[in-house]
């Protein structure tokens, strides 16, 4: 039989020449594109490799600088920004705040110069130029705290608010009458507002908005006709309303806006102001370039800066808000004035309450749409045009701080979208099922749908002053990423000026995450950690079965992941705005497409009880394009809209196109949505197996998210859990080999025990507490492996993959298999416990001897001596350890058993690395030898234990503001002991290197 390759001479013999030239070109053409697409699959997952291995700047986090007081020093900006880069972080937000009272109550933190100001500028200016020879990306908060604001903000530009005077008018009075000029009422505090007066005693800014007159009285009302807009007959000089009442008591109202005199909420002494009206662009315009005018003649071409973006913080205001183009805007958007319902802002009662929610409704409309184009998209507009990008809490949280836009819109309108979360704090809805201060699928969601690739999370804001470890800050960081977060912004790095000590000045919130902590000299794994991951989910894409329509109310709270919505176990969602689900939702072959975004088998439309018209309207094309969707059928719209009848409309739509009939996949009506089916039924119906399982999985365990590219998929999967974890779990691949991709040392294993059956992968993982990995399934050729292995009690044995194969954790033997052969696994070698004493080596000069020797491992604050127990820093143990034999076919690994809470280890003065979470495992084959060996343990605690200490007994060791730590509410005297130091046991094993 002839080869192709013959085959192929023997067809170009017979081919004319310009034949054979045209053949020549498409082999060519086609040989070139089937290197290429291989090729360019190989050179993306090198690329990940790479990345994941040694992230790089814009995956590794940030931190908020605080910039206390705007007291700052030059000579500790520049050490502290080396210190930032030695600690593998990628950037700062330069955040000038002021403090509460109760925050510095000795007030040791003096007074810097204005924010924006000259001497202010000079240090901003010396801080990027420094960042940026340091390869350091800087932000720059957009105001001496928050709200955006500032003393440079004129009162046309301030934020506004309405005001009103109530004239009692009768229809047999006289036809003209003086209307007074409103009452500047106290603000919501009960104080005076802090706005400008012009000599007539009269705000400065000042702005005729409407005269309403109605009925004395009116209540319960389903219409406007009653209600009567006499503002052409007022002249606003004279102060005269020229009309005459119809019969009958009436209440004319006069309507003015002007400002509310919100100032900034916590800037520092200098820089007070007021905070800028966040509703109209052109307040907007001038608060940036203000910004952008003053740095501009310092940094030059901002592009080839370090300062990369600018910041606003999250929407706080709490006065009532009006802006000038409300009442125009409002017409545009709904069809009808807004003139006439202005008397319901102050009076809910004055019409019943289905017309009142519909208003409402249009009122937060307008209130979003102005937000996001005045404020975000304006913002971006401007910022993009300098060479800046924009980034903000622009979500909320919606349902705390009652900022009034769509969140995933507003989100989405950015450059970046940012969101937070705290540690160690709740915030819970009245039902306690939605942390409102859990911010991060909904930052993702945005991110994902407007593909803007990040999704930034203020991370870690805390009351716990001083008290929190890197494990401990790991577990939220992990639950933050299987939502979608992919770089946090730390909250925060105080900057410490010469001469306040230790563990130094610092804002009343926050991890303080900055040089002057006790185990700052050893974090830089843990900031790898947090880059590693971060960098996988920057340079993939979020994988999800099901798209999730959330509604079109004003705020729309996007809950944590499997709160209020949840598919079912295994499966993830998406979630998606009207904006989207209009503009770019398509479908294709069935599914659900989101054009460089994903593929979903499932739309769920959200448990609304009404639905915006023109979703509804998308939602039927769809339908009748042959994609799946469930869930309820709304019974109308909302609004009061220019259509009067659009829910009547909706609801008959609604019928047509709801149907109660259960989903089928072979006999599905096409153009119909399913009522009562649930999007993991019809899943199941669709033989469309969970992304993710493991026995026993309600249980909650294990996490997951899932993430690909161009065939390269990731999933992370974290253990929630204190304790080992040993599953059989499967993944809906096939054809694909998997790897464990290790976050905490960049290690990547082959996975050398799976099976693939269909279109699972199902593989043996161990996690231990609170672990994570990366399980990745690429198209690299598959190694030698075993199919599967014994289960004890229902779940596999505790092992670990390494490079060449795996070793196991467990004292019993078991047996792997590969096709119908079996291999033992022997039992792990007998572990050899450190016993005896120990020699400990303090600092000098912080209250512990120089010197000790502990009989056996305990925590500090268990020792007699009370400089011991209150000690904060690191310390250094010493001990030596003897060696019969060294094995000839296994590693030998040191296990330090329990530390609190970061170590770093040296064996024969060879370094081994640093420890931050469980297991504090190093592999030692390499350092050791026969007979005596040693081993050298630096430990290092956190602050809390000598902060406790010199309340208790007067010394005076360490230095800050912080009083009272929790949020200024329990005195360090009142703080618990932690405990600190090297627990152990601290362990000897030898294992032995299975090989596949």
């Amino acid at each position: 039989m002839a080869s192709p390759l013959n085959s192929g001479f023997l067809l170009l013999k017979r081919m004319g020449s310009w034949k054979l030239l045209s053949l020549l070109v498409l082999l060519g053409a086609g040989v070139l594109f089937s290197f290429s697409t291989p090729r360019k699959a190989d050179t993306e997952l090198s690329a990940l490799k790479a990345g994941f291995k040694s992230p790089p700047t814009q995956a590794r986090p940030k931190v908020y600088w605080w910039w206390l007081n705007g007291y700052v020093d030059k000579v500790r900006l520049k050490e502290e920004l080396l210190a930032i880069k030695n600690a593998g972080l990628g950037g700062v937000d330069i955040f000038e705040i002021g403090l509460p009272p109760a925050s510095d109550p000795n007030g040791i933190i003096p007074a810097g110069p204005a924010y924006m100001g000259n001497e202010s500028l000079d240090v901003i200016e010396m801080a990027i130029k420094e960042a940026g020879k340091l390869d350091l990306e800087v932000g720059l908060n957009l105001a001496s705290s928050w709200n955006a604001g500032g003393s440079w903000v004129q009162p046309k530009y301030a934020a506004k608010t309405l005001y009103f005077s109530k004239t009692p008018v009768n229809g047999t009075t006289a036809a003209k009458v003086k209307l007074p000029f409103p009452t500047i009422t106290p603000d919501r505090n009960g104080k005076p507002r802090q706005i400008e007066y012009d000599a007539s005693g009269k705000p400065v800014y000042r702005e005729e908005v409407a005269v309403i007159a109605l009925p004395a009285g009116a209540k319960n009302l389903t219409d406007t006709s009653t209600i009567i807009n006499v503002t052409r007959y007022f002249d606003p000089k004279s102060e005269i309303l020229s009309w005459k009442a119809p019969a009958g008591d009436w209440d004319v109202y006069r309507y003015v806006c002007s400002n509310s005199g919100e100032q900034l909420i916590r800037p520092t002494p200098n820089s007070l102001g007021p905070i800028i009206d966040h509703f109209d662009s052109t307040a907007t315009e001038m608060h940036l370039m203000y910004f952008i005018d003053r740095l501009k003649p310092r940094l030059g071409d901002f592009s080839k800066s370090a300062l990369k973006y600018l910041y606003l913080a999250s929407y706080e205001a709490k006065e009532f808000t009006w802006t000038s183009s409300l009442p125009v805007t409002f017409r545009q958007l709904h069809g009808y004035d807004i003139y006439k319902f202005i008397p319901a802002i102050y009076n809910p009662e004055l019409f019943d309450a289905k017309t009142q929610a519909d208003f409402n409704f249009d009122f937060t409309k307008t209130f979003s749409e102005l937000m996001i184009n005045n404020h975000y998209r304006k913002s971006k507009e401007i910022c993009n045009r300098y060479g800046l990008k924009i980034t903000s809490e622009a979500g909320g949280p919606g349902h705390l701080h009652h900022i009034p836009v769509e969140t995933l819109k507003a989100l989405g309108s950015l450059d970046i979208p940012r969101g937070e979360f705290w540690y160690n704090r709740t915030f819970f809805d009245k039902d306690s099922v939605v942390d409102l201060i859990w911010l991060v699928k909904e930052i993702a969601a945005a991110s994902h749908i407007y593909k803007r690739g990040m999704v930034e999370e203020e991370a870690f804001t805390s009351y716990w002053d001083w008290q929190e470890g890197p494990a401990d800050l790991k577990v939220i960081a992990d639950r933050a990423f299987c939502e979608g977060m992919n770089r946090l912004v730390i909250h925060g790095f105080p900057h410490n000026p010469t001469g306040f000590g230790y563990p130094g000045i610092a804002y009343f919130a926050g991890t303080h995450y900055n040089d002057r902590r006790a185990w700052w000299p050893k974090i830089r794994p843990f900031n790898e950690y947090l880059s590693r991951i971060s960098y996988i989910l920057q340079n993939t894409d979020f994988v999800a079965d099901v798209l999730y329509y959330y509604g079109d109310k004003v705020p729309n709270l996007v809950p944590p992941k499997n709160t209020r919505f949840s598919v079912g176990p295994g499966y993830d969602y998406e979630i998606i705005n009207t904006e989207v689900l209009i503009r770019d939702l398509t479908v294709d072959k069935g599914e659900l497409v989101l054009p460089g975004v994903g593929r979903y088998k499932v739309l769920t439309v959200g448990n609304e009880s009404e639905m915006n018209p023109e979703a509804l309207a998308k939602l039927r094309v769809l339908a009748q394009q042959g994609a799946i969707i469930v869930g309820q059928k709304p019974a109308g719209s909302a609004g009061l809209n220019r259509q009067p009848q659009a829910s009547t409309q909706v609801a008959t739509a609604a019928n047509q196109l709801w149907t109660t009939s259960t989903f089928n996949p072979k006999a599905r009506e096409n153009g119909k949505i399913y009522a009562n089916a649930k999007p993991a039924q019809v899943l199941a119906a669709l033989q469309v197996a969970p992304d993710f399982s493991y026995p026993d999985q309600q249980a909650g365990t294990l996490d997951y998210i899932h993430y690909a590219k161009n065939g390269n998929d990731f999933y992370l999967i974290r253990n929630t859990t204190d304790q080992w974890v040993s599953h059989n779990v499967s993944f809906r691949q096939k054809n694909k080999a998997p790897e464990l991709w290790n976050p905490e040392t960049g290690e990547i294993a082959p996975v050398s025990i799976y099976d693939q059956a269909g279109n699972l992968t199902r593989l043996p993982l161990t996690l231990p507490p609170f672990g994570s990995y990366f399980v990745a399934f690429t198209n690299e050729k598959p190694g030698a492996h075993y199919q599967s292995v014994a289960s004890v009690n229902g779940n596999p044995p505790r092992i670990h993959y390494t490079a060449n194969g795996f070793y196991s954790l467990e004292n019993k033997s078991f047996e792997v298999k590969k096709g119908s052969a079996s291999q033992r696994v022997e039992v792990l070698s007998p572990v050899t416990t450190l016993t005896g004493a120990w020699n400990l080596t303090f600092p000098k000069n912080w209250g512990a001897p120089d010197k000790t020797t502990f009989s056996k491992l305990i925590s500090w604050t268990e020792a007699p001596d009370k400089g011991i127990r209150h000690f904060s820093g690191i310390a250094a143990y010493d001990k030596s350890f003897e060696i019969n034999q060294l094995p000839k076919d296994g590693r030998i690994y040191l296990d330090l058993g329990d530390i609190a809470e970061v170590a770093e280890v040296w064996v024969n003065d060879k370094p081994m690395g640093i420890t931050w979470s469980k297991p504090h495992r190093f592999d030692i084959t390499d350092a050791v030898k026969e007979g005596e060996n040693k081993l050298k343990v630096e430990v290092a605690n956190t602050w809390s234990n000598r902060m406790t200490g010199d309340a208790l007994t007067g010394e005076k060791f360490t230095n800050t503001n912080i009083v009272k730590a929790n949020k200024n509410l329990t005195p360090w005297g009142e703080v618990p002991l932690k405990k600190s130091g090297l627990l152990g046991p601290v362990t000897l094993m030898k294992v032995k290197i299975v090989e596949p």
